[in-house]
């Protein structure tokens, strides 16, 4: 059977699948006291993430939504897919929006604040965006299975 693939959404899921392990690799950098290759890492990891994602979505709103996006599921895996489908953007959304949240203020506070007191509740935070990335991108791979090669 040949594979269904969608050229958005494929770039997307290599995006999706390539960002923990830059942000890993960023993170090294920043244990290595490396903070301005960090930064940029981060800031064009976190750029090129939104605009991957937002590309996405544009592609699954023209295409009438996420049941248009998963059509192509075996009928007897629809409903896990959907299930799966929910629990991924619901932790990738709230995963992006931490990540920005804390590139913005890291941001702001970098050369005053950090890596002081800061510094701690950075390194968690971070700990939390970096195993959201992780979740999305095994589930996105799941997701891509079902939408595009099962």
């Amino acid at each position: 059977m040949p594979l269904r693939l969608d050229p958005v959404a494929t770039a997307t899921y290599v995006v999706t699948l390539l960002t923990p392990a830059v942000a890993y690799t960023s993170i090294r950098l920043a244990r290595a006291r490396a903070f301005d290759p960090h930064r940029l890492i981060q800031a064009v990891l976190l750029t090129m993430g939104w605009l991957s994602v937002l590309g996405l979505e544009i592609r699954i709103r023209l295409a009438g939504g996420s049941g248009a996006f998963l059509a192509y599921a075996p009928p007897e895996l629809a409903r896990l897919a959907h299930r799966l489908l929910t629990l991924h953007i619901v932790v990738a959304v709230a995963t992006y929006g931490l990540w920005t949240w804390l590139a913005v203020v890291s941001w702001r506070r970098f050369g005053r604040a950090l890596p002081g007191w800061f510094g701690r509740r950075h390194r968690q935070l971070g700990t939390l965006v970096f195993g959201g990335l992780c979740f999305t991108a095994a589930s996105a791979s799941a997701i891509f299975a079902l939408a595009f090669v099962l």
